[in-house]
């Protein structure tokens, strides 16, 4: 292949409209190295992706109370969901309207109100100011934007997405076929109640974030990659899909458009996914509780593991076994992931205890594989006179294009990728509208009051 000698290193100099550049380091088969390793790249991510369309922030059952909050990552903005007094959810910026100074610094809690730690402003739960030390030297106070900054929030299954686009999409239309998908995840659990842990686990790789995105859905190197984890399936005697040869699988994978993507196992999993399980710490005992319990239904032990179903929602969600992993950009070459188990609290209490178990599984045992892949990626992508990545597998080989525009394909189609690598070329191309949502000034009594203040001083 030709050297292009483009090269991107001054993107945002270029203008706000990057259309041509950006088509030529995303065609259909090749994806440039610079995706991975300009800096200049990764800033316009953090502003048009993970600010001009929805973003995963948290679960509601998360944040059950009047004053639960969380604290989450919207690129570089830290987001406070909040329950409020009249039960709603508030995505507030963690960001005093007064010199900026973040609100919050915990990772969560319940609070009455939020107090700015350097000046004392306070703000209520739905992000209106509610005091300020000395309001009279402010010369019309009243007229000022000070309440807090808020994203657009929108909710399905109980899985909240927040957004700065000006005139985001539906919420509906953007997930389109992952919809379904995500419904049927909560639906697993008894009476369709799922909860998320609030303690997380956090890990940290040196690498560009959009490598889980390449790995999410990637079929063939857990062959490969996940060679000592396949070792211990076979010397407990254990049925691990993952050392399958994914070209003699039923498993497939399939692009749910706007870069979403699902992997179903469960084709190849004819005795269900409880049967891949091998021996665990306190597996047995669990198992005796259930059966002491008279717990016989198939389904419900196949809760104690994951459905088998790998759904990832672009660009920062993706969902693997019990957890779900959220994906955090920190620098270029420095991703954050986020570990939450989910638990069903309407189960018996033996099947959250083996999921515990479950899950500290193949995050200790596989996740390090992963990790490190991703790291000689970066590396091996440093290479400057080595340009292009292969993305082209199973196009023209195997995939099936539905009437639907979407693709169907074995779990060692590249199809996923090639899906979510078009929808970052869609979101990267053009600028993209973004606001800051406030309440409406004069709907805040602590500004209503102010403004009588001021008036009564005026007429005097």
């Amino acid at each position: 292949m030709t050297q292009d000698t483009t090269r991107p290193d001054a993107i945002v100099a270029r203008g706000p409209d990057l259309t041509d550049l950006i088509d030529r380091l995303v065609r259909h088969d090749v994806v440039h190295r610079s995706l991975y390793t300009d800096p200049a790249l990764f800033d316009l991510e953090m502003l048009r992706i993970f600010g001009g369309t929805w973003v995963y922030l948290a679960h509601d059952s998360e944040v059950p109370a009047p004053g639960d909050f969380v604290r989450r990552q919207m690129g570089r903005r830290q987001i406070l969901i909040v329950r409020t007094e009249d039960g709603g959810l508030r995505g507030l910026l963690n960001r005093c309207t007064h010199r900026g100074t973040t609100l919050v610094g915990e990772d969560g809690g319940c609070a009455k109100r939020f107090v700015c730690p350097y000046h004392g402003w306070s703000f209520g739960l739905d992000g209106r100011i509610q005091n300020l030390p000395v309001p009279d030297s402010y010369d019309r106070l009243y007229e000022r934007p000070f309440d807090l900054g808020q994203v657009a929030l929108a909710t399905r299954a109980g899985f909240v997405f927040g957004t700065l686009a000006a005139e985001p999409m539906e919420i509906d239309t953007w997930l389109g076929a992952a919809g379904p998908w995500l419904d049927q995840h909560a639906a697993r659990y008894p009476g369709g109640r799922m909860g998320v842990q609030r303690r997380r686990l956090t890990q940290e790789y040196g690498a560009n974030w959009k490598m889980s995105w390449d790995n999410a859905a990637d079929g063939i190197h857990a062959t490969f990659a996940h060679a000592s984890y396949n070792h211990l399936g076979k010397e407990a005697d254990t049925d691990t899909v993952l050392a399958r040869n994914p070209a003699d699988t039923p498993m497939v994978s399939k692009t749910l458009g706007h870069g979403h993507c699902v992997v179903d196992q469960r084709p190849g999993i004819p005795d269900g996914p409880w049967s891949t399980m091998r021996p665990l710490p306190t597996r047995e005992a669990l198992e005796d509780g259930l059966r002491a319990k008279g717990v016989t239904d198939p389904a419900t032990w196949d809760l104690m593991t994951g459905d088998m179903v790998n759904l990832s929602i672009f660009p920062n969600l993706i969902f693997v076994g019990n957890q779900m992993m959220v994906v955090e950009p920190v620098a270029l070459n420095r991703t954050r992931l986020r570990f939450y188990l989910t638990h069903a609290p309407d189960a018996p209490e033996e099947i959250d205890l083996m999921r515990l178990r479950v899950d500290e599984d193949f995050l200790s045992f596989g996740t390090p594989d992963d990790f490190e892949m991703f790291e000689r990626v970066q590396e091996g992508l440093a290479v400057e006179e080595e340009e292009w990545i292969d993305i082209s597998r199973g196009d023209g080989a195997g995939d099936v294009l539905g009437a639907d525009g979407l693709v169907t394909g074995t779990v060692a189609s590249e199809a996923p990728m090639r899906a979510y690598l078009a929808e970052w070329k869609r979101l990267m191309a053009r600028p993209i509208p973004t606001t800051i949502r406030r309440a409406r000034i004069e709907d805040s009594r602590f500004m209503q009051t102010i403004r009588r203040r001021e008036m009564a001083k005026k007429g005097a």
